[in-house]
């Protein structure tokens, strides 16, 4: 996955935004015409492409940045990737079940149990999501200065990559400019 680092800006927009927007619109649409049933996996998967193609893009950066990070720099990357499979896993489950419960959203009658047991959910889905952005955004600046890094100094890269669908055509410049190993 090294190739996410070679891509131009406009290369790894349409990458991470475009294309997932347009299987999910085009893959059901193509799938009815041909008169292929899409099963519910199948289809909780192509409405989730759009946050699977970004949490990958934001793991795999991530890891391809902890593995030039110096020698000096000792941190463990599980929690990066334990985050990045819980938050894909979550957001699979989040699909499937607003997918199950489309009526009862529309109507106002869901059920407070659910909302209960989705929400420490979806809140520790929320704090992978942002240790992933924090994990990334700190491991790219540590590896353009060599050494550990404060707050200050990777603030704008960690809102780069919050506010993704503007800052690629900042952050990927960046990587480009990074070294080869």
């Amino acid at each position: 996955m090294s190739f996410l680092l070679s891509l131009r800006h406009w290369q790894a927009f349409l990458l991470i935004f475009v294309l997932p927007f347009l299987l999910q619109f085009t893959l059901p649409r193509i799938a009815a015409t041909t008169g292929f049933s899409i099963g519910e996996a199948a289809s909780t998967a192509i409405d989730a492409l759009p946050t699977i193609f970004l949490t990958v893009w934001i793991w795999q950066v991530g890891v391809l940045m902890h593995r030039r990070l110096p020698s000096m720099i000792n941190i463990s990357a599980i929690y990066l990737h334990l985050g990045a499979l819980y938050f894909v896993l979550y957001t699979m489950l989040l699909v499937y079940t607003f997918a199950l419960v489309r009526e009862s959203i529309t109507e106002g009658t869901l059920p407070f149990g659910m909302l209960v047991l989705l929400l420490p959910m979806h809140l520790f889905a929320t704090f992978c999501f942002l240790y992933m952005v924090y994990f990334t955004a700190r491991s790219i600046v540590s590896v353009q200065h060599q050494r550990i890094v404060e707050f200050g100094e990777y603030a704008a890269v960690l809102l780069q990559i919050m506010f993704l669908p503007i800052g690629i055509w900042f952050l990927q410049s960046r990587l480009r400019q990074l070294p080869r190993l």
